[in-house]
């Protein structure tokens, strides 16, 4: 799963591409239309060639409207910069790629617009000028010249696209969070938000808490008291869903909550699963061409879709200069919602400029006299010990015993506050007994889909694949498979089929018309004699094979009683009733009394026992069998 996000500058036809792309028009206000400029966040979802629906933002270009482009970014996996090719880059390109590379996204591919009104040669000129500036900040991307009008170069773009969005990573830490963009109210549902779901899977019924509280009027915070709801209703990128999984687009209709308490900027999160704070530590990164940052100076603070005022305390010196690193401590004017680890960006209130992004190291800090030396260890202490664990999680795909981890960080002891910052910020993923990178348990989750797929793609007809069958494809065994399995159960990456399969989301074989007419032969075939129904060497001369029986017996439209017989479960049920009655009455059976009672055959008669022998309802002593205590299945053989 994956969202793309547009940036580019005004007027450089990133809404018009996206109509190009997927035939949805992202401007939504009547305003936008009257202008023909995007002012507020556009939505839309795209079919990849691979089957993939994925979530397209696209964000305005005007330097007016950037706060609103910053609530978009969030959650963003690849970023489609647009670049008109009669104009070239501009400064909201400049400036959209500072944040994208601020907020650490890595995945861009540029769309050149309007190909069709420039020649050859300029062309050439900026595409080269557009390599230049890509090469400076070390991103590497593709560069796809389309004319949206005409569709020249958009099955190109596609390709480009799919290729950026199978190379993106999508973390599944199990700490889903929502940072609202839209609020508003369904006539016949109620109150619905939307927002680009990250970090986890929302699921129908789930209760959840919406984060921080209302503001009040004069922008003041009302008191906290958490807001609570419940889901309702999942849509993800137009279709109605009961589990929502990360890195999509995703409405949630909510059930306890008005439209009047909710706003852009807060987190719909599990309970107590996302943090609020009015202050801050964070390492800063200032940009090359920004005017530097100055201790006690006012600015903007945005993340995921709030934006905040604050006052920069800097911690050692009175200014960091364009282009350097330092710490510094952010009192907010209000609180926001987020998790250690988090990305921010800092912007200067006036004249307006996007100047620093940071990293959140630390969500309550004391308020800090600066110049303090061993603060200032600390924290680059704490950032250290990050970067350790997480190259130590990231040397393996199959994760690291959590055992191990305790006893290589701390002799015994646990790693401390940094581990538990890691999986806050969904670097780090425990499960069971180990513990994952959000890189190595995103290729773990991925293996195992693929290898249920490539089984199904073999087996068309299957409802699912055997979940022993994923032990070569994910390198686990034992509990540690286990666990890995309902871990990815839990989070929607895989459905369970009955107790030994597990299948892709949604997945349904789809017989051909003449599979079809071969099913409808055998059930009737079944239906005629069902105590006594002939052998599958004889259905299959009505064209019954392995694959199709199998489908009839996962789909319990048959049960299978041994190798060679198929009955309808109705039969089987009826025997059931009657072979425990007769014992019950009798005390006993053999094979002989158990054939009259149930009207059949010995070659149906003498498996069919056999079958209740395993299956828990009769125990076998010489030529008798006996009733067992429960005198019901305690399980299907």
């Amino acid at each position: 799963m994956a969202i793309i996000g547009t940036a580019g500058h005004v007027d450089h036809g990133k809404s018009t591409l996206v109509r190009a792309l997927t035939g949805i028009d992202p401007d939504r206000l009547a305003e936008e239309k009257r202008r023909g400029m995007t002012i507020d966040l556009g939505f839309a979802h795209l079919d990849l060639p691979s089957g993939e629906r994925v979530g397209i933002v696209d964000v305005p270009g005007h330097a007016r409207f950037l706060s609103n482009m910053l609530a978009g970014v969030h959650g963003m996996d690849v970023v489609l910069l647009v670049v008109a090719a009669d104009e070239g880059i501009m400064p909201q390109t400049r400036e959209h790629l500072d944040i994208c590379q601020l907020l650490g996204v890595e995945r861009i591919v540029v769309a050149l617009t309007k190909v069709d009104l420039v020649e050859a040669r300029w062309l050439q000129l900026v595409e080269a000028d557009v390599r230049a500036e890509l090469g400076r900040r070390g991103i590497e991307a593709d560069i796809v010249g389309v004319a949206a009008p005409t569709g020249e170069g958009i099955e190109d773009l596609v390709v480009s696209l799919s290729r950026a969005v199978a190379a993106s990573s999508s973390s599944d830490s199990g700490r889903p969070r929502l940072p609202v963009d839209r609020a508003f109210t369904v006539a016949g549902f109620g109150t619905v938000v939307t927002g680009s779901l990250v970090d986890g899977g929302l699921r129908v019924g789930q209760e959840l808490e919406l984060v921080p509280p209302r503001r009040g009027t004069g922008g003041r915070q009302e008191a906290a008291r958490a807001l609570r709801a419940r889901v309702r209703g999942l849509q993800q990128h137009g279709r109605q869903v009961e589990h929502a999984r990360p890195r999509t687009r995703v409405a949630v209709n909510l059930q306890g909550v008005d439209r009047e308490q909710l706003h852009r900027g807060q987190v719909l999160a599990p309970p107590q699963g996302v943090a609020t704070t009015t202050r801050l530590d964070a390492r800063l990164q200032v940009l090359p061409a920004s005017s530097g940052l100055r201790h006690n100076q006012r600015l903007r603070l945005h993340t995921g879709t709030a934006q905040v005022a604050a006052r920069l305390v800097l911690l050692a010196g009175d200014e960091l200069a364009p282009g350097s690193w330092g710490w510094g401590q952010l009192r907010l004017a209000a609180p926001v919602a987020l998790r250690e680890g988090d990305r921010i960006v800092l912007r200067r209130l006036s004249p307006a400029e996007t100047v620093a992004g940071g990293l959140v190291v630390d969500l309550a800090p004391d308020p800090h006299r600066r110049g303090q030396a061993d603060l200032l260890q600390s924290l680059e202490r704490r950032l250290e010990a990050r970067g350790r664990l997480l190259e130590e999680l990231g040397r393996t795909p199959t994760g690291v015993n959590a055992e191990a981890l305790r006893r290589e960080f701390g002799g015994g002891s646990e790693p401390g506050p940094e581990l538990d910052s890691l999986a806050a910020a969904g670097l780090a993923v425990t499960v069971g007994e180990r513990i994952f990178s959000a890189d190595a348990w995103a290729g773990l989750q991925a293996r195992a889909v693929e290898a249920v797929r490539a089984h199904l793609r073999r087996h068309p007809l299957r409802l699912g694949a055997p979940r022993a069958g994923l032990r070569q494809a994910l390198g686990l065994e034992g509990q540690a498979l286990s666990a890995a399995i309902q871990a990815m159960l839990e989070r929607g990456a895989l459905e369970a089929r009955g107790s030994d399969s597990v299948t892709t989301p949604g997945w349904q074989p789809i017989l051909s018309a003449a599979q079809l007419k071969v099913v409808a032969a055998v059930m009737a075939r079944l239906a005629e004699d069902p105590a006594s129904p002939p052998q599958v060497p004889e259905l299959a001369q009505l064209g019954l094979d392995d694959d199709l029986s199998q489908y009839l017996v996962e789909s319990a439209m048959v049960v299978r009683v041994a190798s060679d017989l198929l009955m309808l479960p109705a039969a089987v049920e009826s025997a059931r009733e009657a072979l425990t009655l007769h014992l019950q009455a009798r005390g006993s059976t053999t094979v002989a009394a158990a054939r009259d009672v149930l009207g059949s055959s010995r070659r149906t008669v003498v498996p069919l026992l056999e079958y209740f022998d395993a299956a828990g309802l009769t125990r076998r002593d010489g030529d008798l069998r006996f009733l067992r205590e429960a005198g019901r299945l305690e399980h299907e053989p």
